[in-house]
């Protein structure tokens, strides 16, 4: 279903009969949920993105707007167009066995302030049983539609939804070992990464993995790549499609937008880390790509390199900065309160990374530029050093002032680790001591030192756990030589997921490892699929 990033539910739906309501029990299948009731039963399925059907017997459905800026009128026998104003938004209802209505107010009654006019255009839509029976269908989309041409058929499009996820089932890889709970963990996850696919259209130039089914329901220029390593495990061409979702609206001038959804808006001025070339370097050790593919992928990583150097060193130290929060993708991260444009050594981190990757790419495309991009990785990695390491750990430091904290609380500044081997011995071995010190708790890594006094609890990147800086974390403590650490992180945050929060969360609480925010979220379920496979019991 459309649901666009921040929106809330559009509808509130009512089982009864006879204008009561009744008694019911759900069951959710992968395929469709199942309702229940003494006095007949219901099925529910999604049949493509903008689309649920509803078919059953014996149930009525009452539909009420949850948006007072709605209004709709009957559009003809058995169809009922609602524009949702305050979503943006238009629904079409098609009854096709049952009797449709549409009551609710169609004038001011001043209870509602809509930019000072008083408003309230609510509207409910009644579908009743007609000789026992219904089947009705509620398109929700960014485009408004005067009727709905597929058929509906729901014993074949619920058997076609089975097979479907019973094809993507079977292209899980297996992971050996764990108990029964795991195990079961494992599919549910699986199927969370698959249920969060919508097709192809408009700006989704691939079905795309959405971020989360429940607000978070956009891709952004960074959650993709986790996405797409997950992928790997269907296949080279599942994984390429999820790599590349944000560079068909790559700017002239290099730069990825925050967010993109299909017929709404593109979010720039904002960004997200380039953790690009960390990703693809990764899959190129996977998978051998055609010269077409790695073409096209270093021309994109190029521009993307560059615009970070050309547009986000606002001080010309060579070393790029993050303006604010958001484009590290640590929104409210200790390192910003700080001030403005931030330089943070995670990010000249990730350019070398994306710097050795092109000159891989180089080098199978037997291109003269592959020494070039070691030089430069080379070079920004001694100024990162000279400017970021203090003592016995990295710090943040402010454009143009270089002032510092002394003491660092977020783990952030720590991201340099993701460098492996790149990154000298003894200053891994440091940074890895500051991670079991300061930031590793019975579940996993904290994002906030839990000793910090800006720590918080459900402070977003204050303090909780999330999946991405812990699979970083893991990676390059892993090629670093660090597989210890790397092991004991990696399995805290299996546990953490599998057994303790039960749940593929937006993030986890460091201290207790309840759930919080957004559930479904799909790079906490990518990195749990990455890490059972790379650490099975």
């Amino acid at each position: 279903m459309v649901k666009r990033f921040r929106d809330g539910p559009a509808f509130e739906l009512w089982i009864l009969q006879d204008g009561r309501a009744v008694d019911y029990t759900l069951r959710a299948e992968p395929e469709c949920v199942l309702c229940d009731a003494a006095e007949g039963k219901l099925r529910i399925y999604i049949h493509d993105d903008e689309t649920l059907v509803f078919e059953g017997s014996g149930l009525d459905l009452y539909f009420k707007t949850l948006d007072s800026y709605s209004y709709g009128t009957s559009d003809a026998e058995g169809k009922f167009r609602i524009i949702i104003g305050g979503k943006r938004t238009y629904s079409l209802f098609k009854v096709l066995k049952g009797q449709g209505s549409m009551s609710g107010p169609l004038v001011s009654d001043g209870v509602f302030q809509w930019n000072g006019v008083p408003v309230n255009h609510k509207r409910e839509v009644h579908i009743a049983c007609e000789e026992g029976k219904l089947l009705a269908a509620l398109n929700i989309s960014m485009l408004e539609k005067t009727d709905l041409p597929d058929p509906f058929d729901p014993d074949k499009d619920i058997g076609n939804i089975k097979n479907e996820w019973a094809d993507f089932l079977k292209k899980m890889p297996a992971s050996a070992g764990g108990d029964k709970q795991k195990r079961d963990f494992e599919r549910v996850t699986w199927y969370n990464l698959w249920s969060s696919y919508v097709r192809a259209r408009d700006v989704y130039r691939y079905d795309s993995m959405l971020m989360a089914k429940k607000m978070m329901s956009s891709v952004w220029s960074w959650d993709h790549c986790f996405n797409a390593l997950a992928m790997a495990g269907v296949g080279q061409q599942a994984a390429l499609e999820q790599f590349m979702a944000p560079f068909s609206l790559q700017a002239s001038n290099g730069a990825l937008p925050d967010l993109w959804s299909p017929n709404a808006e593109t979010f720039w001025a904002i960004t997200k880390p380039p953790v690009h070339g960390w990703c693809f370097g990764k899959l190129m050790d996977k998978f051998e790509y055609p010269e077409e593919t790695l073409k096209t992928v270093y021309t994109h990583l190029e521009k993307w390199t560059a615009w970070w150097l050309n547009f986000r060193d606002e001080d010309h130290d060579g070393v790029p900065a993050y303006p604010q929060g958001c484009d590290s993708g640590w929104d409210n991260s200790t390192v910003f309160d700080h001030g403005y444009y931030v330089t943070s050594p995670d990010l000249s981190a990730f350019l070398v990374l994306q710097m050795h990757t092109l000159a891989r790419i180089a080098d199978k495309l037997k291109m003269n530029t592959s020494p070039e991009w070691r030089k430069r990785a080379d070079i920004l990695l001694e100024k990162m050093i000279a400017l970021m390491w203090k003592g016995d750990q990295f710090v943040a430091v402010l454009s143009h002032s270089h002032t510092y904290r002394p003491d660092p609380s977020s783990l952030l500044v720590h991201i340099p680790v993701v460098l492996g081997n790149l990154l000298d011995h003894d200053k891994m071995e440091k940074t890895a001591a500051i991670l079991e010190k300061r930031f590793l708790t019975e579940y996993g890594l904290a994002t906030e030192a839990p000793d910090s006094p800006r720590y918080e609890s459900d402070g977003y990147w204050r303090g909780p756990i999330w999946a991405p800086p812990t699979y970083l974390i893991v990676d390059g403590l892993r090629r670093g030589g660090f597989e210890k650490l790397a092991e004991t992180i990696a399995r805290r945050y299996l546990k953490l997921s599998s057994h303790v929060a039960k749940g593929n969360y937006e993030n986890f609480d460091a201290l207790t490892g309840k759930g919080l925010r957004a559930p479904g979220y799909t790079w906490s379920a990518s990195v749990y699929m990455l890490l059972s496979w790379e650490y099975p019991n």
